[in-house]
């Protein structure tokens, strides 16, 4: 018992001599007296000058921790600021570390501020803090004694509060910034679930954004599998002008990432998303219809890079979509990634009435498009109106797409357009030209209406697509007294039409000037389409059906016919 009496005192001893050593230490040493020989380091090493305006704190129990106050890193060999912080503080227990166990109490950050610039030449200005070039390989040898367990990392929190990164790209002149709010993170450490929240907000120049995040969570990692599971995942994204009525983006849903191999796996679920907000404006038309005048400046590639080093996979539903002005709702699509393709299937949704459901696939390794879809029932007129800013058919029908392009350009993808395309349409109409009401100003008869659309009782027709242009040759479409048909093309790569269309009349009726016409059954008049897509013109031939009733009534005031003719083709040659 005296043995363990006197064992028991000299550890007491010991320990009071550790304490008494820790307290001298403490009380006596000043970490504040070395800033000048850690900034003569780091102008030393890297060029950069260290200015630590704050106060360097220490402590040793029941906790080692630091804490650092205002402090600024230049450029290097250069005056002007990189980053600077405002404080930072980091504390570790000191019993875990016995048990090899690093364990931060915390962790705050607040006031960093960090301006990342690349250069004209993609030279960045923190290129030389990447890290040093790696060691060279050594010689085979004896294999060494087996490694000890490796530190466990346990972080009990993360705070950051009032902190940005921003990034300028000199030679395209494109500024982003990132501007933390706060950030606050549960605990870390393997296998254990930890809350996240964010608040932030996102600046860029092009494309112009400027939007508020806010993101909250649960988490868990696995630093064993490397893995990391973000779950009962709640985002939402507003704009940050205070005035905007643009409604805010919401996402639900959970992510898991893997980082051996790297993949991505998810289900997510949105209210509403306009990726139209997410995208450059398109270039203004020229006033007064004219032709757009030739840019002198190379279209913009579309890069598919990153898109070769995917593995992902995941389920996304969204309840209202806006993509290229296009409007759909419930919105469902399976995504598949990997080697450099990704594919879309299941690929469906609500749109204009009607419902879409195909397939899409994108080849980054060749630049490669491909989508097959049907759209059943659909509001035609709106779906032409907001697609291709073309209002030329009214009524619900079915199109039927197989289309495949290439290339890195939108130019290119659309000059490079192939496939197949169908329609059927039933109880719509034409719009741009009322043949009824132009019959019937041919006869003398008065109009009818003022609207200017061709009623269609059904229509038809298929497409043959090759490089970027669209031929049909089997339209056929029904009205009341008029039969259509037609050839022509329609090019999606110039952003023209070129078709002649033919009507046929079926019946005529014989009211005012009836007589002296004739009977229009069976003859035809020819009604070319020109100009650019989204403002396409209409000419009837009139010429062409009056020398058609001419040549049937030869003989029978011919002369007179064809004085009647001229005098109305005066008023309608220019419609």
């Amino acid at each position: 018992m005296k043995i363990v009496k006197i064992t028991l005192y000299v550890l007491g001893g010991l320990v009071a001599l550790v304490i008494l050593a820790i307290a001298v230490l403490v009380a006596t040493f000043d970490p504040n007296k070395y800033k000048g020989e850690l900034s003569r380091a780091v102008k030393e090493k890297t060029g950069r000058t260290l200015a630590i305006d704050g106060k360097i704190g220490l402590s040793f129990y029941p906790s080692i921790g630091v804490s650092v106050g205002k402090t600024t890193l230049s450029e290097r060999n250069s005056d002007k600021t990189f980053a600077r912080i405002d404080e930072v503080k980091v504390s570790l227990a000191l019993a875990p570390l016995l048990s090899k166990q690093v364990v931060v109490d915390r962790v705050t950050i607040s006031g960093l501020n960090v301006d990342l610039v690349q250069d004209k030449s993609g030279k960045t200005n923190f290129s030389d803090l990447a890290g040093a070039s790696p060691a060279p390989a050594k010689a085979p040898g004896p294999k060494s004694a087996p490694q000890h367990e490796a530190m466990q990392l346990n972080v009990a929190g993360i705070e950051v509060r009032a902190s940005s990164v921003g990034w300028h790209d000199e030679a395209s002149g494109n500024r982003y910034k990132a501007t933390i709010d706060e950030l606050k993170t549960g605990r870390i450490a393997s296998g254990v679930p930890g809350k996240l929240s964010l608040a932030a907000r996102v600046e860029a120049t092009q494309p112009k954004a400027d939007y508020q995040v806010h993101l909250s969570g649960d988490y868990r990692l696995n630093f064993e599998k490397q893995t990391f599971t973000l779950s009962g995942i709640e985002l939402r994204i507003s704009d940050a002008a205070p005035s905007t009525k643009a409604p805010p983006l919401s996402l639900k849903g959970g992510v898991e990432f893997d980082a051996v191999p790297q993949a991505i796996r998810f289900t997510l679920a949105a209210d509403q998303v306009n990726l139209d907000r997410y995208l450059p404006p398109p270039p203004p038309k020229p006033a007064g219809g004219a032709a757009p005048a030739p840019s002198s400046k190379p279209e913009e590639p579309i890069d598919l890079s990153g898109l070769k080093a995917l593995n992902l996979k995941g389920d996304l539903k969204i309840d209202q979509l806006i993509a290229s002005n296009v409007k759909l709702e419930k919105v469902h699509l399976g995504v598949k990634a990997a080697g450099g393709k990704v594919d879309a299937e299941p690929l469906t949704a609500d749109l204009y009435q009607g419902k879409l459901a195909g397939t899409a696939s994108v080849n980054a390794n060749t630049d490669r498009f491909v989508l097959k879809a049907d759209l059943g029932g659909v509001a035609l007129g709106p779906l032409l109106k907001d697609a291709l800013n073309n209002d030329m058919l009214e009524g619900k029908g079915n199109v039927a797409l197989d289309v495949q392009t290439g290339g890195n350009t939108v130019g290119a993808m659309k000059k490079a357009l192939a496939g197949n395309a169908k329609l059927s349409m039933k109880d719509g109409g034409l719009k741009g030209i009322n043949l009824d009401d132009v019959i019937r100003k041919l006869k003398k008869q008065p109009a009818q209406s003022s609207s200017q659309r061709t009623d269609l009782s059904e229509l038809t027709a298929s497409f043959v697509i090759k490089n970027g242009v669209a031929h049909n040759d089997d339209l056929s479409a029904k009205a009341p007294a008029l039969r259509l048909s037609g050839a022509g093309d329609v090019n999606i790569g110039a952003n023209a039409i070129d078709y002649l269309a033919k009507v046929s009349f079926v019946a005529s009726s014989t009211g005012q000037g009836g007589k002296d016409l004739g009977d229009l059954a069976g003859k035809t008049l020819p009604v070319k389409i020109d100009g650019p897509l989204d403002a396409p013109q209409f000419h009837p031939d009139f010429n062409a059906l009056l020398r058609d009733v001419v040549k049937e009534r030869a003989g029978k005031a011919e002369d007179k016919l064809e004085q009647r003719g001229r005098d109305f083709l005066k008023g309608l040659i220019k419609r």
